[in-house]
C-alpha cells in the first residue's frame, strides 16, 4: 500500500540504488488528467517492498508529465519492469490524447552538488529544471559529468552560491547513453533566471534537451 504526500523525495536518500524515470507526452488541455491518471494507476497497483518512492511532475509548458520512482534494489525493478503495464510503468490509464509514453529509463545518481547560500534545513523546492544528454557509453557519460561540473568551477567558482539554488543531481542511464541533470530551486523564478545565464547556452552547445517542471505528487510506502 502507498499514501499520497506532498513531501519531496529526498533525491540523494541512500537507499536508493536506482531510479526509474519516464517522460510522458501530453497537451496544455489534458495535463493535469495524464497527471492524475499516472498517480491512478499506481495507486491501484501493488507497492513493492523495494520501492521508496513515486513522484509525478508536470513541465510549465503543459506538453510533459515526467516521472521518477527510487528502487532500493536493482533486482526488484527489473523484475517489475518484466509486469507489462505494472507499477514500473506511468500506465494504461493515460488519457489517448496524451499519445504513448516511451520506455521508462533507469538512472543512478553519480554526482550532486549542494547550493551553499541555502540554509539547513533547505526550504520546500518548487522549481525543477530537467535536461537530457545523450552519451556513448558509461564512461564518456562520467567524463561529460565531471567536466560539466569543472567548467562550471572555472567559470562560475565552487561556491556555487546561486540564489534559490537547493541541489544538481547529475544520473546516469544504466546503460551509459544517457546523461539526466535534475535540479532543485526555491521557486520557478530563481530557476528560469538561472537557465537563462547558464542552462540554455549549454543547451544549445551540447545539444541536450531541457523543461522545467513542478512537483505534482509523491506516494510512499505506509509504514
Amino acid at each position: 500500500m502507498s499514501h499520497a504526500s506532498t513531501v519531496r523525495p529526498v533525491i540523494e536518500n541512500p537507499r536508493s540504488d536506482i531510479v526509474l524515470v519516464t517522460t510522458v507526452p501530453t497537451t496544455s488541455e489534458r495535463q493535469t488528467a495524464t497527471a492524475e491518471a499516472v498517480v491512478a494507476h499506481w495507486q491501484a497497483a501493488q507497492w513493492p517492498p523495494e520501492l521508496l518512492s513515486l513522484t509525478a511532475y508536470t513541465s510549465s509548458d503543459g506538453e510533459s508529465v515526467l516521472t521518477y520512482g527510487q528502487w532500493a534494489s536493482e533486482e526488484a525493478l527489473l523484475r517489475a519492469l518484466k509486469e507489462e503495464g505494472g507499477i514500473a510503468y506511468a500506465g494504461p490509464a493515460v488519457p489517448e490524447t496524451a499519445g504513448p509514453a516511451p520506455a521508462p529509463v533507469p538512472y543512478r545518481l553519480y554526482r550532486a552538488v549542494r547550493g551553499n547560500g541555502i540554509p539547513d534545513p533547505a526550504p520546500v523546492a518548487e522549481s525543477f529544471p530537467v535536461a537530457f544528454f545523450g552519451a556513448e557509453n558509461d564512461r564518456a557519460a562520467r567524463e561529460f559529468v565531471d567536466g560539466l561540473f569543472a567548467a562550471e568551477e572555472a567559470t562560475e567558482g565552487d561556491d556555487r552560491d546561486y540564489p534559490g539554488g537547493i541541489s544538481a543531481n547529475m544520473h546516469i542511464s544504466v546503460d551509459g547513453t544517457s546523461v539526466l541533470s535534475f535540479s532543485e530551486w526555491v521557486t520557478e523564478a530563481n530557476a528560469v533566471a538561472h537557465i537563462e545565464a547558464v542552462w540554455e547556452p549549454l543547451l544549445k552547445h551540447l545539444g541536450g534537451t531541457g523543461l522545467l517542471y513542478r512537483h505534482f505528487g509523491s506516494l510512499y510506502p505506509v509504514a
